[in-house]
């Protein structure tokens, strides 16, 4: 009498027959299941889930637990959404043997919703009359991924779980959710909360102990038995079906003695070359890699990184395409890190499959070429920079950076007296001396620490007559310009306590006045023969009676106490071949509403300034007439809620204010990088614009993040000058866009060849196919195109009803 069979290689091991091969997920569920906590167990086809189904369910039965098992496949695919959930509720009823008629039942309750009528059966009817505990196993749940009504099914199920801690007799019930997907298939609307509830139980491939069962199987001797067994899961790494497929040949083989080769000449029999196309494993996972891929190319990419074992590839929950190939069971896990299954897959699904089956990349520009196009575009972009081509963008872009900074407090050491339209109607311009000299005496009376007169006039001799102590006085004189004469000093005051009340402005791009010219070199017939700026000189007498003296390393080194004020060079920031002349530093500009508290002459004049407002302060005396003098560009003209010109004295005071709230509140210089540094930072933004462009895939995607990238540089650089720093953005700006257009455009001129390459292979193997079938080509084509025209084309009638509905 011939032995029985004891391998399952398809169903379950209970309705064949064979051996079961008790595992860590046995327990693992029944536990679950006792406890009445929802489960699934979603794993590769042929794994034993449902032999371990029926195994929990047979289990709880002994010990008094209600168990059902619904296949889902029983229900059908080509069903409405009514007859599938009536289906489901028949099943439940024929095997629990309910007293409810189900029939009448689901028609009595058709004014309701095909879910909540599911719901409210499990609620109203089964647990009402089913005692105690119910498990309900609903397997190949899979087959529910290609019908569009079943995101309730599951969305209910989830429902009976949330409502336990309202509704206790809904403690007694769980599910056991089995099948071939992911927990994320289960319910595939977006805009829907996902499937985020249960206990996951994992089936693993057999251990040598746990499958030792299987080697008394074999028809040879014990010892050899388990040799033998050990050649075999070389091969299957453990994977049941594939075990007990292979075992199942070596015992119809019928031999008695096995060696190792003889073992993998069997494997190669079965599973190998012809055989893998019918091995009904192999099919699974070969449509599981190509026909249900979510994205081929990702898939089998990242399966040829796990083959091959060119680098670690980790295990993400979260990834799409690795649970996917977790799925397929062509991956497994270990130790964080995913690996090839066992090596029937690895030598089936080798590197030769995966080159016949990768399609073609449209990723195929080398990381040298990303590398290269972007280091080509920043030097562009270097060279356009140097010859000026962008200069006059970035300046634009420096003050929109200066104007969009927060608001600074007023400078408390500032005091500026203005001189108006309104006081010139009383005073007429030229002040007198007279006038000049009452407002200098009634200022004195209030103690300030120095006073600064930004007005400068012809024939200036008794300026300041009358006032004993003119230390604490800085006046002006103006040097001669393009249309514009000499202004000298006032005669009875001393070169050291004048400054000239020259300004410079960015004449070769905007008269935008950007920069402060703290000392220069007088000519030698000059008449205001100073060297030191009007601003920088009040600061520093401010200064220098606070025991903060200047101090000069060198002409090109400028000192007040611990503090450098950087020279400007002709290059510095984004300057192009600037005039740098004197010593120069970038404004460093406070708004100019927010600048200092400000009294007209007359106010003061009139008593009517709090003498608190001047002590020990530094007090500006100038102009804002527009008759006098129309003011200067600055980089807030552009702004709506500025004037166009700004007064040449709130300059001076800006410039002032500036060396003092550096020297005394550490407030930050105008700060640049050098051109290396330059260069570093439009080559990271061009290679961050080339890697997006060589890795996403889809243009959309690309354009809308390469204007987040653009929003994050604009970001980067206004971030920069909250601390005063002048970073580029315009070059970098342009790298960024330049390197990614020009590689989309490579990307999709490389997509188009390879359409077209792949065109020319079906054309020849058409070609082919013709000549051996002895037709026409052009025939064939032709009936092909007619074909397709008859399949696609729109009945006359539907057309003309379409027609009419659009005009009625």
């Amino acid at each position: 009498m011939t032995e029985p069979n004891v391998y399952t290689v398809g169903g379950t091991v209970q309705a064949g027959g064979g051996i079961y091969i008790p595992r860590q997920a046995d327990i693992e569920l029944l536990n679950l299941c006792r406890t009445g906590t929802f489960a699934y167990v979603l794993t590769p086809r042929q794994m034993g889930k449902s032999s371990l189904m029926v195994r929990t369910a047979e289990s709880l039965v002994q010990e008094g637990v209600t168990s059902v098992i619904v296949d889902l496949q029983e229900l059908g695919t080509q069903v409405t959404a009514e007859q599938w959930y009536f289906g489901f509720l028949v099943n439940l009823e024929d095997k629990l043997m309910l007293d409810t008629d189900v029939v009448s039942w689901w028609q009595t309750h058709t004014h309701l919703g095909v879910s909540q009528r599911l719901t409210l059966f499990f609620e109203q009817v089964l647990l009402a009359e089913v005692e105690g505990q119910v498990v309900i196993f609903v397997d190949e749940i899979d087959s529910t991924l290609s019908l569009n009504f079943t995101d309730d099914f599951f969305i209910a199920i989830r429902y009976l779980y949330t409502s336990r801690a309202t509704n206790p007799e809904l403690q007694r019930l769980s599910f056991v959710l089995l099948g071939v997907a992911t927990p994320g298939d289960l319910i595939r609307d977006a805009k829907r909360t996902p499937f985020n509830i249960g206990q996951r139980v994992d089936l693993t491939d057999f251990t040598f102990e746990e499958a030792l069962p299987l080697a008394n199987g074999l028809g040879v001797e014990k010892d050899e038995a388990q040799e033998v067994l050990r050649w075999v899961l070389k091969w299957t790494g453990g994977h049941p079906y594939l075990t007990q497929r292979l075992c199942r040949s070596i015992k119809d083989i019928g031999k008695s003695k096995w060696s190792e080769s003889e073992v993998d000449r069997v494997v190669h029999n079965i599973f190998f070359d012809l055989a893998s196309k019918q091995d009904s494993n192999l099919q699974f996972v070969r449509d599981m890699l190509i026909k249900r891929s979510p994205n081929l190319f990702a898939v089998l990419s990242t399966y040829k990184e796990i083959l091959l074992e060119e680098d670690i590839i980790y295990d993400e929950e979260q990834s799409l395409i690795k649970s996917h190939l977790k799925l397929t069971g062509i991956v497994r896990t270990h130790k964080g890190r995913l690996f090839v299954s066992n090596l029937i897959y690895s030598k089936v699904f080798n590197y030769k499959w995966l080159k016949e089956n990768l399609p073609s990349s449209f990723k195929e520009l080398k990381a040298q070429t990303v590398v290269l196009t972007s280091l080509v575009i920043t030097l562009l972009s270097l060279v356009m920079r140097q010859l000026g081509v962008l200069q006059s963008w970035e300046l634009k872009a420096y003050d929109q950076m200066l104007r969009s900074r927060p608001p600074e407090p007023p400078d408390p050491r500032l005091l500026i007296v203005t001189i108006t339209e309104e006081d010139l109607a009383k005073f007429k311009w030229q002040l007198s001396d007279a006038t000049i000299n009452q407002l200098l005496t009634k200022l004195e009376s209030y103690q300030p620490r120095v006073i600064g007169l930004n007005i400068y006039r012809q024939n200036q001799k008794n300026l300041a007559a009358g006032i004993a102590n003119k230390n604490n006085i800085i006046t002006t004189c103006l040097f001669s310009s393009t249309g514009i004469p000499e202004t000298p000093p006032p005669s009875n005051f001393s070169i050291d306590n004048v400054g000239y009340n020259n300004l410079l402005s960015d004449n070769q791009v905007d008269q935008i006045v950007r920069r402060a010219l703290l000392f220069a070199e007088p000519s030698n017939d000059s008449k205001c023969n100073t060297n030191f700026s009007f601003a920088a000189l009040v600061a520093i007498s401010y200064l220098e009676q606070q025991g903060i003296n200047v101090d000069f390393t060198n002409k090109y080194s400028f000192h007040l106490g611990n503090i450098t004020f950087p020279i400007l060079t002709a290059n510095s920031g984004s300057y192009i071949s600037l005039d740098a002349a004197g010593y120069q530093i970038l404004l460093n500009y406070r708004p100019p509403d927010r600048l200092a508290q400000a009294v007209t002459l007359s106010q003061v004049l009139n008593n009517q300034v709090n003498p608190n407002w001047v002590k020990d302060k530094l007090v500006i005396i100038g102009t804002t007439a527009a008759s006098v003098h129309p003011g200067v560009y600055t980089p807030y003209s552009a702004s709506q809620n500025q004037p166009a010109r700004m007064s040449t004295v709130f300059i001076h005071a800006q410039i002032a204010s500036q060396i003092l709230s550096t020297v005394l509140d550490g407030r930050p210089l105008i700060w640049y990088w050098p051109e290396w540094g330059v260069f570093l930072w439009i080559w990271c933004w061009s290679l961050i614009g080339s890697v997006l462009a060589w890795r996403l895939k889809r243009l959309f995607i690309v354009v809308v993040t390469g204007g987040f990238l653009l929003v994050c540089l604009i970001s980067s650089c206004s971030i920069f000058m909250l601390q005063a720093g002048w970073i580029p953005l315009i070059p970098a700006a342009l790298s960024l866009v330049g390197t990614i257009v020009s590689l989309a455009v490579s990307q999709l001129a490389l997509q188009r060849q390879q359409r077209l390459k792949i065109s020319k292979l079906l054309i020849n193997k058409l070609e082919i196919a013709c000549k051996l079938r002895g037709e026409d080509m052009t025939n064939v084509v032709a009936r092909l195109i007619t074909e397709y025209i008859e399949h696609n084309e729109v009945p006359a009638n539907i057309t003309n009803q379409k027609s009419q509905e659009r005009k009625d």
